[in-house]
């Protein structure tokens, strides 16, 4: 998700739960890859508490909500379905619970579907629950369980993820389609096996394809229920015809290979956000766990390899050990300018790294005089989650700094 709501999280401190990524991941082994990790992130993750299905909705207040665009007041239900605009006015302004007030649209509380956008706003499976047979405690996992527009929602139905082929059958306010596969484009998907022979079904089926701001955002999501669910994914995939093209056999990748690859395009094309970080900060404070894709958006090549070929997983693994004490900022930096303050000078030789979440060293800088601080230009890095790692007498000193 490529633009943020900046405004949102400096006016709603009262309204969010910030857990924060704190000691979350200290017991994960980060020289572990491919499935070895996987299965670290599966047990750390699948320690959590879901909220009954009936209050998800009640809890969008404290994760979905952002200012709304002049001249209206008050706050409004991020809707990545249909609602959101980036860089013009949104469509639909959904209100937070609000049933009453003439003209403002509210939540679909009776189950109804809207003949028109905006009628309503539902809350959506973006994995749709039908291929994990509505199971009730996975059906209120609000790590991907979002806020939709009602007629989205129901036009989306269970198809998955893709790029539309040719002309969509219907085109939502802010662009997201649905329509016939583009089997060119998904890994040579076009369709549901037909459940009588087995053969493929050559009429192309229906796929969704939000607009590529929010592509990471739901590949992130599908990747997240492959890791939390990894130990049972498998028996997913004779629950409908399309499960049963999307879901693996092995718990492993838990996706087939088509899907696979293309979330992970999706998620490296559109990195995690402002929004999704803080969504994830929320979402932990209420059922208690995370989606680490989003905290550490290299750990999906780590997991599932490069450009999801599973065969082909990067090892992040950065020693770090902390013999010197130094601080970043700003910290997410948004601009030219990182600094690093040190708690007291720092002698000489040494040397400054700025490395990628696939452990790649992207900038490096040696230093032959004494300091207590530094000016890095990181005008050039592209949008993501890095490291400073300091090699200072031969050992390493590593700081996690984001840049927007």
């Amino acid at each position: 998700m490529k633009y943020f709501y900046t405004l949102l999280f400096s006016l709603t401190t009262s309204i969010y739960s910030f857990a924060g990524i704190g000691t979350y991941y200290n017991g994960i082994d980060s020289n572990l890859s491919c499935s070895n990790f996987k299965t670290a992130l599966t047990n750390l993750i699948s320690i959590d508490a879901h909220l009954p299905y009936g209050k998800v909705d009640e809890s969008y207040n404290r994760t979905d909500l952002k200012p709304a665009e002049a001249p209206l007041t008050g706050m409004v239900i991020v809707d990545r379905y249909c609602s959101d605009i980036p860089n013009a006015f949104d469509s639909c302004n959904y209100r937070y619970n609000d049933s009453i007030t003439p003209g403002v649209h509210s939540f679909c509380f009776f189950g109804g579907t809207p003949a028109n956008y905006c009628g309503c706003y539902a809350k959506e499976h973006t994995f749709p629950s039908s291929w994990f047979n509505g199971d009730q405690y996975i059906r209120s996992d609000m790590h991907f369980v979002w806020p939709a527009d009602g007629k989205t929602n129901s036009l989306k139905s269970n198809f998955p993820l893709g790029y539309v082929r040719d002309v969509p059958s219907s085109v939502s306010y802010n662009g997201t389609k649905i329509g016939r596969s583009n089997a060119a484009l998904n890994y040579g998907y076009f369709g549901a096996r037909d459940t009588l022979d087995n053969n493929i079904n050559k009429t192309y089926n229906f796929v969704f394809e939000p607009i590529d701001e929010f592509k990471g955002d739901f590949a992130r999501a599908y990747l997240y229920v492959a890791t939390r669910y990894g130990n049972q994914i498998s028996s997913w995939k004779n629950n409908d015809s399309i499960a049963y093209d999307v879901i693996s056999n092995t718990s492993y990748t838990g996706l087939e290979p088509w899907i696979l690859k293309l979330c992970v395009k999706w998620h490296k094309q559109d990195p995690p956000s402002s929004f999704e970080r803080k969504r994830n900060d929320s979402v932990q404070a209420i059922q208690g766990n995370r989606n680490p894709y989003i905290d550490f958006p290299g750990w999906v090549e780590k997991v599932f390899g490069v450009d999801g070929n599973a065969t082909a997983c990067v090892n992040t693994a950065i020693s770090n050990f902390k013999t010197i004490n130094f601080s970043l900022y700003p910290n997410p930096v948004n601009g030219d300018a990182l600094y690093i303050n040190f708690e007291r000078i720092i002698s000489a030789p040494f040397q400054v790294d700025i490395v990628d979440m696939l452990g790649n060293i992207v900038q490096s800088q040696n230093y032959k005089s004494p300091s207590t601080s530094l000016l890095l230009d990181v005008n050039d890095l592209p949008k993501g989650i890095y490291l400073i790692s300091i090699l200072y007498n031969q050992e390493r000193n590593t700081l996690r700094f984001i840049k927007e």
